[in-house]
């Protein structure tokens, strides 16, 4: 100090001053995203005007729950949460801000989207870009035509790839793969707005369709997702640099400030000061707290052991990899030796799954022994079930002993080209007891709400793609108790996939916080809050 004593900085003290202030040249950089941090810092509210249109947009939340509003004319009846969620997407595009509707899964995002479109077609005659998983196209031609004849579509997917017709309509449905293949055409036209359905699509931030999204000249962004978050922060970094390209910076900051902060050292300041941030943009409510009048859904892990000769395979490989990924590593390091520890980790994961597969057949999995007792118990008792399974071998061999005991199922993998009819078969037909689908291609996006059981027959790496797969049931429409059952092999890597699970739903939790009740209510605490007072 100045009179020769000595101070000591406080550590996360500075770190907050590093996350809000950029130097750029000889002045400092604030983004209009840190300004409630800075009001923080101020200990007062200032009178600059730029503070002030800061104070009032926050606060204006606080108005949409009681805002007399006219719902654009929809043959839907939305329910209460619905209507708020269309007031706050419409305040949203009033301020010119991209966000993220994170409702459950079930919750009707699309059909929230829709009435925001329909109040927006009443205004510009720009069209709009909706991206999504080719398993959606069906799904958003459907709801726009029982829920908005008035909005006018084009499918830009297979054949029908011709934007200049494409732009004469008010919205254009497309893939992520196809606008990654053609962006070079799709970035030089001018958007009202860009909507990502299923928007985890580009949670990886090198990914060429997350890169051709960002590209996108477009007024307004949102983005839908039930799983905004499923790996680790880099994916929140990607969805904001799509919605709000400022509110970050680079990734390189964003590392450095909140990532590595956060999943490296549990570091609670930066973990409030990141929730803080991005709390306003995403809305999310969940279906206990909104729908109900929804049955319940009862979760149950069923555990299963090796035979012997699964587990004498599995030790014999589990051993050869620990001693070969210890000497990739030191001899390539770690990141050199990425592809290789996935190649290990998928290998044992399918002897804890389908021994069978590796064997020709001379290994028989007990679980798939247990998985039929259970359907055969289901379908005896007028249940419809859902299957969910990663591999393609898996549902080959549950395929096969379902036929054996002339049990009529239908299958939706990568390569179903029908998908409607099989899900039209599997929702009317009383005769088709089971529906066996890959975790990718039916784990979004689906609804069968004819099924009040659902098996996930090996876990995947997060629990909110698991969530979504059982959530095909449990949605708006289901009249019935859910059951859903995960089936593990005990001692093997698939108890650390659980273990991982919990992991990963705490970040979850931790950063994105669910809003209790049916709407995104700014208390006086809730602003004090946002603002840092």
């Amino acid at each position: 100090m100045a009179d020769g004593s000595h101070a000591l900085l406080n550590e996360n003290y500075v770190n907050k001053l590093q996350r809000i202030f950029k130097k750029k040249s000889t002045k400092v950089q604030i983004s209009f995203f840190d300004l409630p941090f800075v009001e923080e810092l101020l200990e007062e509210k200032s009178t600059n005007k730029t503070m002030q249109l800061m104070r009032d947009f926050f606060e204006g939340f606080n108005a949409l729950a009681t805002a007399k509003i006219k719902i654009p004319t929809s043959i839907a009846k939305l329910r209460p949460y619905q209507i708020y969620g269309f007031k706050w997407l419409k305040y949203f595009y009033e301020n010119n801000f991209g966000a993220c509707l994170a409702d459950d899964m079930g919750l009707g995002k699309t059909l929230q989207t829709i009435t925001l479109l329909q109040y927006v077609y009443q205004k510009t005659n720009k069209p709009t870009i909706i991206v999504m998983p080719k398993s959606l196209l069906f799904n958003w031609e459907n709801e726009l035509t029982k829920y908005a004849p008035s909005l006018s579509y084009y499918t830009y997917y297979a054949q029908n790839r011709n934007l200049a017709l494409a732009l004469k309509s008010n919205l254009i449905l497309t893939t992520y793969a196809l606008l990654r293949n053609d962006i070079e055409q799709f970035k030089e036209q001018e958007f009202c707005y860009a909507i990502l359905d299923e928007s985890q699509n580009i949670k990886n931030i090198n990914a060429q369709a997350s890169k051709a999204v960002a590209m996108l000249n477009a007024k307004h962004r949102l983005a839908l997702s039930g799983t905004p978050v499923e790996n680790n922060l880099s994916e929140l970094f990607s969805l904001f640099r799509f919605l709000n390209p400022s509110m970050f910076g680079t990734i390189e900051s964003f590392n450095s400030q909140f990532l590595i902060p956060i999943q490296k050292y549990n570091d609670l300041d930066a973990i409030a000061d990141l929730r803080r941030k991005i709390f306003p943009f995403i809305l999310r409510r969940l279906k206990k707290d909104v729908l109900t009048e929804l049955p319940d859904k009862i979760e149950q892990t069923l555990y299963v052991e090796m035979n012997d000769e699964q587990a004498k395979f599995y030790e014999q490989r589990r051993l050869f990899y620990k001693d070969a990924i210890e000497q990739q590593i030191s001899s390539k390091g770690i990141s050199q030796s990425q592809f290789f520890v996935f190649q290990a980790l998928n290998e044992l994961r399918q002897i804890a799954c389908i021994p069978e597969s590796l064997t020709e057949g001379k290994i028989e999995s007990p679980k798939l022994e247990l998985l039929i007792e259970q359907l055969l118990d289901a379908v005896s008792n007028k249940h419809k079930v859902l299957v969910f399974a990663n591999y393609l071998d898996a549902i080959a061999l549950i395929g096969d002993k379902l036929a054996e005991q002339q049990i009529e199922f239908v299958t939706m993998t990568g390569s179903t080209k029908d998908r409607q009819g099989q899900v039209d078969k599997f929702q009317n037909d009383p005769n088709c007891k089971v529906f066996l689908l890959t975790l990718k291609t039916g784990g979004s996006g689906l609804n069968l709400t004819a099924a009040d059981m659902v098996f996930i027959y090996d876990p995947w790496w997060n629990k909110a793609a698991e969530n979504q797969a059982i959530d095909r049931a449990h949605r708006m429409g289901q009249s019935k108790k859910v059951f859903s059952y995960k089936i593990i092999t005990k001692a093997t890597i698939e108890e650390k996939i659980v273990l991982l699970q919990e992991k990963k739903s705490d970040l979850f939790n931790a950063i994105i916080a669910s809003d209790s009740a049916s709407l995104k209510s700014f208390s006086n605490e809730d602003v004090n809050y946002i603002l840092g007072q």
